[in-house]
């Protein structure tokens, strides 16, 4: 920030006027930039109220009978559809959802942004950009004074260092007042960084001086910044992670301290940045405690700390599965994700990774399908073949699995320990995450690809839980899943028979599976069982582990086993057309899959003036936004 040079004549409008007018702006600006975001993060936050009272209070069920007929296909209940204004309100939120978060701007092969990303981001942009310009017309008459904005640019920039933080931690308060996850808050996270660092650098002028402490730690800052940029951008963090990692945790502690002392040399502004310190420990202090709490630290006695046992089972060369038993106090909800420390495979001990469980805790068990019921004390709902109640024969814990996609770096060293047979120690840090609420409705898409069955499978046994123990108004899922091999069948086969043997009775569940290659093979067991056991057997390729789960799973009329790739637009459509009420749709997939789903999901406002349902879609996709 210039800093005033000397004294003027009586009289004279020259610089003092202008440094009087620059500094007073550089204070005021940012406030009223704090005053627009916190009447955003209120409004988000009041909107999400609203759809939350709404959905348990005000959501009215279409009576069963009335009016409506079952289709005789599975297809769910037949409802007519009747034009009334009084839908209005119903039909715009609904409409806002289709435009907002349904259509997208695609930037590249493999990244889109929501047209509601897409208006923050503009928004974020031209607010911080008016402000930087107006009045800067200096008292001669000059219009935009390089003085007035340059050292504004970087009072408004350091402004923004608590809320890039904020957007940045696993524990954001503003996850908490929005409702909207940490993991989809870290888009904002990085569009206010890449924001706050053009600003940064325009905020940057030549100086002859750079031998003054207060340039040197501004410029150590900005230099510590601009490498924080370039190794956060998407190709770089996605191939050389552990890189993005260590460097993101280093550079945004010298890039504080060096604002921090900068500031501190002329201007008052600290009281930005040392927030964004205490928010950025408190994150760190807090996920110290959960590592401590969740991994019994307490009782072990042992220091450092070693860890909790784990499984490691290569289930083909891009999956792992990870097992780890757990104490009783770590209780989370389906769909929620925790962090894996494994300091044997890790370059560094404290590297933490975030992979989705798949399960559910014994809050949502749905009891052990054709085995035995276990006993009020034992409470295991995994992926994993359901033998024994606890690991190593202890029955108060339960059990973590996660079901790992294996890429560069982390990924890769697991699945070379899980194939050379050694055993690992955990830690695990969370839960983290919101569950998508579907108690309040009535129809219930699932939408897996791959490993991201890790989400809906343990979404589905939570589902089956709660409308089991008359928690959900849910009446029908739908369950598709798409994988490249039956032999990935294995990996749910029996918790998903489980999970289909405990549904009740008037619970409608259609299960689709589709497997997009291999088909051959496939589609002559599948013609076999659909003609019934008196037909010819054919000898080769017949006794296979796939062919038994094959087999076992098509004995549920709920299940269909199809070749080839789901027709996901049809389908989702479909379901629209007959449903009534509330309907949403969880997808967990490649880029591809979620493409599908939203487009699908483009339903026209006249639909809602007609009485269709209400559809609400939670998504998590695979990558980098």
């Amino acid at each position: 920030m210039p800093q005033p040079s000397g004294s003027t004549n009586a009289g004279d409008p020259g610089p003092s006027a202008d440094y009087a007018i620059i500094a007073e702006r550089n204070m005021t600006y940012p406030q009223q930039v704090w005053w627009l975001l916190a009447c955003v993060i209120g409004s988000i936050a009041i909107a999400h109220v609203l759809s939350w009272l709404y959905a348990t209070r005000c959501t009215q069920r279409p009576p069963v009978g009335a009016g409506g007929k079952q289709d005789t296909e599975g297809h769910g209940a037949s409802y007519p559809r009747r034009f009334s204004w009084s839908r209005l309100p119903v039909a715009l939120a609904n409409y806002f959802k289709v435009v907002a978060f349904r259509n997208t701007v695609d930037l590249g092969e493999n990244i889109s942004v929501t047209f509601a990303e897409t208006w923050l981001t503009i928004g974020y942009i031209v607010a911080l950009f008016t402000w930087l310009f107006i009045n800067t017309t200096d008292a001669s008459g000059s219009a935009l004074n390089w003085q007035y904005w340059s050292g504004r640019a970087g009072s408004l920039a350091v402004s923004q260092f608590p809320l890039i933080t904020a957007l940045g931690t696993k524990n954001s308060v503003l996850a908490y007042i929005t409702g909207i996850s940490y993991d989809k808050l870290n888009f904002m996270h990085r569009m206010t960084s890449r924001v706050v660092f053009i600003l940064l650098w325009i905020a940057t002028t030549p100086s002859e001086s750079f031998q003054s402490l207060f340039l040197r730690l501004g410029l150590m800052a900005i230099t510590a910044f601009t490498v924080l940029i370039i190794v956060s951008y998407r190709s770089i963090r996605a191939r050389f992670y552990e890189l993005f990692f260590f460097s993101h945790f280093a550079l945004v502690l010298i890039m504080l301290l060096g604002a921090y002392f900068h500031a501190k040399q002329v201007t008052p502004l600290t009281y930005y940045i040392w927030p964004s310190l205490l928010v950025w420990a408190v994150d760190r202090f807090l996920r110290l405690l959960r590592v401590v709490y969740y991994n019994n630290f307490f009782l072990s006695g042992r220091t450092p700390p070693q860890g909790t046992k784990a499984t490691l089972e290569l289930l083909s060369p891009s999956f792992v599965r990870l097992r780890v038993a757990r104490p009783p106090q770590l209780k989370w909800t389906p769909g929620q994700a925790a962090f894996l420390i494994v300091p044997s495979v890790s370059r560094i001990p404290i590297e933490a990774h975030p992979f989705t469980i798949a399960g559910v805790d014994s809050r949502y068990r749905v009891g052990m399908g054709r085995k035995a019921m276990p006993s009020a004390g034992d409470s295991r709902v995994t992926l994993c073949d359901s033998q024994g109640f606890a690991m190593g024969g202890d029955p108060d814990w339960e059990e973590l699995e996660f079901m790992i996609n294996v890429r560069d770096g982390f990924t890769k060293r697991l699945a070379r320990a899980a194939e050379d047979g050694e055993k690992v120690k955990v830690l695990v840090d969370g839960p983290y995450g919101f569950s998508p609420n579907l108690r309040e409705d009535d129809t219930v898409v699932l939408v897996a690809g791959g490993s991201g069955i890790s989400l809906v499978l343990s979404t589905f046994l939570g589902l089956i839980s709660d409308v089991r123990a008359s928690k959900s108004k849910c009446r029908r899922v739908v369950f598709v899943w798409s994988i490249r091999d039956a032999k990935q069948l294995e990996w749910i086969s029996t918790t998903l028979a489980d999970a289909l043997a405990m549904a009740p009775a008037e619970f409608d569940v259609s299960v689709r599976i589709f497997i997009t290659s291999g088909s051959k093979n496939l589609t002559g067991n599948l013609r076999r069982l659909a003609d019934g056991p008196s037909s010819p057997e054919p000898q080769s390729g017949r006794d296979t582990p796939v062919d038994d789960v094959v087999e076992m799973l098509s004995s549920f009329d709920a299940v269909q086993i199809t070749p080839g790739r789901p027709e996901l637009s049809k389908m989702l459509k479909s379901e629209i057309s007959a449903a009534a009420g509330r309907l949403s749709v969880t997808v967990c997939g490649s880029q591809a899959i979620v493409k599908s789903c939203r487009e699908a999901l483009r339903i026209p406002f006249m639909s809602f003036m007609y009485g269709g349902p209400s559809v609400t879609l939670h998504v998590e996709s695979f990558g980098y936004a």
